[in-house]
């Protein structure tokens, strides 16, 4: 059998032909010693592609190349006494990449492995504390988020509430309870035609107090429960009801109530009773009598024949002083009020208006305590004619006049008396520069006359001394506590 030539390349120049680096002569035999083996030996890319050249070798040739061969044999095998490779020659060959030239830095290349091993499992904890920490600022995030609209729907509730208590709004959450007794009274619709043509909410249901009208109020409160707002519907009693009395028993018990103002004794309860055991009751209610078509009702008892002649004797004999007596002996024992209407829409058109100052009753006292926190120290004038300053100076004498006016008994005729005899306040303080003595100040203006209406009935008064003191001690005292009095 033909032996085939060995093809290699012992070329011991550093560069060929070409210019390019070549293998050194251990490189070569090493890789000769794999190639036999049968192993493949991947060259790393990093230094310079390695240009081979091929021919023909003679046979003594190739029996040096052996001898070469089993002596790279013998090392691996450790039948040589001579020493192995070295490990720098061997670090060169595996990792071409790294030349190191000194103990120092071979050190540092021999160490490169288990540094990325380090590196590895470090750079796995960096990537799960990312991880951990990308989690948190999410969750952070979604918790910011949330918050942001629970602000907002906070916010928006507070607003719709603020809303609800404007004087368009407010009345829009008021109900009328009245009792299911007054449907019977005659003309009792026009009452519910006054509701509807201003629509106020209204049932019609059995009350606690017979004959009778109260109020609800529809409160919105808002609360916060596991990150969510929740709005709450409440209806409020208000302290207020109106008691519609039929003329009827109105009048027995004005006629009970006259007749134990006699020393009598009276069958029927009278009327200062039957308000009295409603207002303990319900004491914290403020009540308002209504009586409605009282007239007409005496006046229908006195002209039919066929009515009672008891019930006539009571209608002649009540007479109106007797029924201003008894109402007014109510009011002062229990505090009510008493309105006599004419017809049941008036009766509609009362409750109309009670529901439009019930509903704007919270407003008006918080602006009312605001006032008097803000303007605790301001004398509270009249405010339904305020004076009007002109450009020209119109004005000031009518100003001055309201001024003297805020002191107490002091009519306009007093007033108008006053800047009569001094049109200004700088001409009043001069004058009371010019007096001698401080007694003299006190009673500059005891003797100015003050006339009430003109013509023949018509009368004349001087202001007198008290007033003038309480004038002269307001404008030149220098003590803010001083109480306008001797």
């Amino acid at each position: 059998m033909d032996i085939q030539p060995q093809i290699v390349d012992l070329t011991f120049s550093d560069n060929d032909d070409d210019g390019e680096e070549l293998l050194s002569l251990q490189d070569r035999i090493l890789l000769m010693g794999k190639q036999k083996e049968g192993n493949k030996i991947h060259l790393p890319s990093s230094p310079p592609a390695v240009k081979k050249r091929f021919h023909s070798v003679s046979d003594d040739e190739s029996g040096d190349l052996n001898k070469e061969v089993e002596k790279i044999k013998s090392y691996f095998d450790g039948s040589s006494g001579d020493e192995l490779p070295d490990l720098k020659d061997l670090l060169n060959i595996h990792h071409p990449a790294i030349s190191p030239e000194s103990d120092d830095e071979f050190k540092i290349a021999s160490a490169s492995i288990p540094k990325k091993v380090k590196k590895t499992k470090a750079k796995l904890d960096t990537d799960s504390e990312k991880e951990v920490a990308k989690l948190e600022r999410l969750k952070l995030r979604e918790e910011k988020k949330k918050e942001k609209e629970l602000a907002k729907a906070i916010k928006a509730s507070e607003k719709e509430i603020q809303k609800s208590k404007k004087p368009d709004e407010c009345l829009k959450g008021m109900k009328i309870l009245i009792d299911q007794s007054i449907i019977f009274e005659n003309e009792s619709e026009d009452i519910y035609f006054a509701l509807d043509e201003s629509n106020i909410r209204y049932n019609i249901e059995e009350n606690p107090i017979n004959m009778s009208v109260i109020w609800y109020r529809t409160t919105v409160d808002v609360t916060v429960e596991n990150g969510e707002v929740i709005k709450l519907e409440k209806e409020q009693l208000e302290n207020v009801l109106v008691l519609v009395i039929p003329s009827e028993n109105f009048i027995k018990m004005v006629y009970a109530y006259m007749q134990k103002s006699k020393g009598k004794m009276a069958n029927e309860l009278t009327l200062v009773d039957y308000i009295t055991n409603i207002k303990i009751a319900f004491p914290q209610m403020d009540i308002t009598c209504t009586v409605v078509g009282l007239d007409k009702y005496q006046r229908s008892v006195k002209e039919n024949d066929k009515c009672d002649i008891e019930m006539k004797k009571m209608v002649r004999q009540v007479s109106k002083t007797i029924i201003e007596e008894a109402t007014t002996e109510v009011q002062i024992q229990a505090f009510v009020n008493f309105n006599f209407l004419n017809t049941m829409r008036e009766l509609g058109e009362m409750f109309v208006r009670f529901s439009k100052a019930i509903a704007e009753a919270p407003q008006r006292r918080e602006k009312q305590a605001q006032k008097c926190l803000a303007f605790s120290w301001y004398a509270d004038a009249d405010s339904s004619c305020p004076v009007k300053i002109g450009k020209d100076g119109t004005g000031f004498i009518k100003l001055w006049q309201q001024q003297i006016q805020q002191f107490n008994n002091v009519g306009p005729e007093v007033a108008e008396a006053v800047v009569a005899k001094y049109p200004s306040l700088q001409i009043l303080m001069e004058a009371y520069k010019a007096c001698n003595s401080t007694k003299e100040a006190e009673q500059l203006l005891q003797d100015i006359v003050v006339r009430r209406n003109y013509g023949p009935l018509g009368t004349q008064r001087r202001i007198g001394p008290e007033l003038s003191y309480k004038i002269y001690l307001f404008y030149n005292s220098r003590d803010g506590n001083q109480i306008l009095q001797r």
